[in-house]
Formats: C-alpha cells, sequence, structure tokens
C-alpha cells in the first residue's frame, strides 16, 4: 500500500480502476503484437484532454515525464497515428459504458438535470474567417447534451450528434438509460424537454418527479395534454426549478478546464475526444471533491506489452 499524492498518478488510478470496473479486456484479438495494451491507449486518449494537448503535445510530455512513465509500465511510447487508429477502431459503446461505470465510484444522485449545449468543432479565429470570406455566424459545432448530477458535479450520461435535432430527440433514450443505472429523485429540465412522452417516462420509467418548465404558462390546465403535465403544473415549485441552473455551471465549468473546442476532423474521433474529455472533468472532479481527504491506493503493476 502507498499514499498517492501526485494528481496526475491519482488520475491513472482513477483510469485504470475504471477500465477494471467495466471488464475491459487487455487485448481485443488474440492475434494482436501485445506492444501496447488497450488500458494504456484508452488512458492516452484520456490524458490528453485532461492535459489539454494535441498528439504531439501528449507524445513531447510523456517522453520527457519518465516518472509517469514508469508508474504506467509504458515502456515505449505508441506513435501518434497509432492512438488515431485506436480511436477511430473502438466503439462508441466502449465509451458510453466507461462513463456509466461512474456509478460504482459516485454516491447515488439524488437530484440531476438535462441540458444541451454546442462544442466548438472549429478553432479557426473570427479574424482568419473574415480575411478568407468564411461565414462565421454559422460555424459548425457538436450539439452536446448532458445529464448531471448537480450535487456532485459529476456529468452522468452524454449524447453527442452532428446535425441538428430537438433536445427531446436525444433525451427520450438517455432518461431510459438513465432508469437502468440510476434513481434521481428530481429530474430538472428547461422548456425545451416539454413534453409529454418525456413526462411519462420521467415518471413510470425512471420513477422521478419531472421539474420541467412547461411552455404557455398562460393555458389553464384543462386545455394542456398530458397526464403528467397536467398533474404537476399546479404544483411547480419554481424557487426549487432554479436548482436548475447548476448544469448550466457545470457544463460551463467542463468547458473552461478542458477547453470549448475540438480539434479532430473526422466524426468519430471528434464524438470520442467529447466524451473523453468528459470522462477527464469526471475523474478531475472526483479527485477535487477528495483533495482533503487521504487517498490511499493499492499499486497495480501496469504494462505495456
Amino acid at each position: 500500500m502507498m499514499i498517492i499524492q501526485n494528481k496526475y498518478k491519482k488520475f491513472a488510478d482513477f483510469c485504470y480502476n475504471l477500465f477494471e470496473i467495466e471488464e475491459i479486456p487487455l487485448y481485443f484479438s488474440k492475434y494482436s503484437n501485445k506492444l501496447y495494451s488497450n488500458y494504456s491507449h484508452m488512458f492516452l486518449l484520456v490524458y490528453k484532454q485532461a492535459r489539454k494537448f494535441t498528439y504531439e503535445q501528449l507524445m513531447e510530455d510523456l517522453s520527457d515525464n519518465h516518472t509517469l512513465r514508469a508508474y504506467l509500465g509504458l515502456n515505449a511510447l505508441p506513435h501518434y497515428s497509432t492512438l488515431v487508429k485506436f480511436a477511430q477502431k473502438l466503439p462508441m459503446k466502449v465509451w458510453d459504458e466507461l462513463l456509466i461505470a461512474f456509478k460504482k465510484v459516485i454516491e447515488q444522485p439524488k437530484k440531476v438535470a438535462i441540458d444541451a449545449t454546442g462544442i466548438t468543432l472549429d478553432n479557426a479565429s473570427p479574424h482568419y474567417c473574415k480575411r478568407i470570406g468564411r461565414k462565421t455566424k454559422k460555424r459548425p459545432f457538436l450539439k452536446s447534451s448532458f445529464v448531471v448530477d448537480i450535487e456532485q458535479g459529476i456529468i452522468l450520461l452524454c449524447k453527442f450528434r452532428k446535425k441538428a435535432r430537438h433536445d427531446t430527440v436525444d433525451a427520450k433514450p438517455m432518461v431510459k438509460k438513465m432508469a437502468e443505472n440510476y434513481l434521481p429523485e428530481i429530474f430538472y429540465g428547461d422548456r425545451g424537454y416539454d413534453d409529454n412522452a418525456l413526462f411519462t417516462l420521467i415518471v413510470e420509467k425512471l420513477k422521478a418527479y419531472p421539474l420541467i418548465l412547461q411552455r404557455r404558462l398562460d393555458v389553464p390546465k384543462h386545455r394542456r395534454k398530458g397526464r403528467y403535465r397536467k398533474e404537476t403544473i399546479d404544483v411547480f415549485d419554481y424557487g426549487e426549478y432554479l436548482q436548475r441552473n447548476r448544469v448550466e455551471s457545470w457544463i460551463s465549468a467542463l468547458k473552461r478546464r478542458l477547453g470549448h473546442s475540438i480539434k479532430s476532423t473526422d466524426d468519430k474521433c471528434q464524438k470520442v475526444e467529447a466524451i473523453t474529455r468528459v470522462i477527464a472533468f469526471n475523474i478531475d472532479r472526483l479527485i477535487r471533491i477528495g483533495e482533503n481527504v487521504i487517498l490511499v491506493f493499492a499499486r497495480i503493476t501496469r504494462v505495456s506489452y
């Protein structure tokens, strides 16, 4: 047993513990050359987001960081193109399940909120866009929906898409997945999630109270549609609803700490970069929550071969 004080060693332990919780195999194929394990590749992708590095900067940093390399068991470093190919080949389902694995290391959330935002896909400056005659008002972005534990500041679920869609399109499958893994008491949402089918899912499947602000508050109760929309309109607690604003604070914290734009150009790599950023944010948040507590981990031997 050893007391770990270095932030990035703690970060590595959280990562490897998540990999073990999710039971990710060291190698996906028996024909693999076994130069680097899946754990090494996945950790490097998450660590890259935690440090806000490009692939080249990541390799330059690790080449000089002999202490962290020895702790990880990386006798040699892969070429950055190896990580790009790994990100393109690894199914998104593996990353989604890795995010869900946080349920085993956090407390059961009581208050969760859903919100959507955009993550920029272009790093070009407005001045440069103006010089080359490119429109700057409609720059491409990755529509991102998040379900956040507003009390702990942990992102529980996320969904990304390139095309424009209504918020409820992504919210419905996220509520179904939420019901399989968490049991919150209150589910917050703004007017964009005022949908009868979504109310029904939250109450009947998630077993939570839908504290969602409805549209057209001037419309009387008898003219509204949906059983649960009618039941909640008369007892709507606007003071408690203001707690929903905390989800915007946590999404803002994600962008401020780890960046608001994505550098990848490939569609699959863009989504991988976004979800690894969320995983890195959650791990960083857990470390910050426990920064006043002495964290003791069992040293795990990590080998890259």
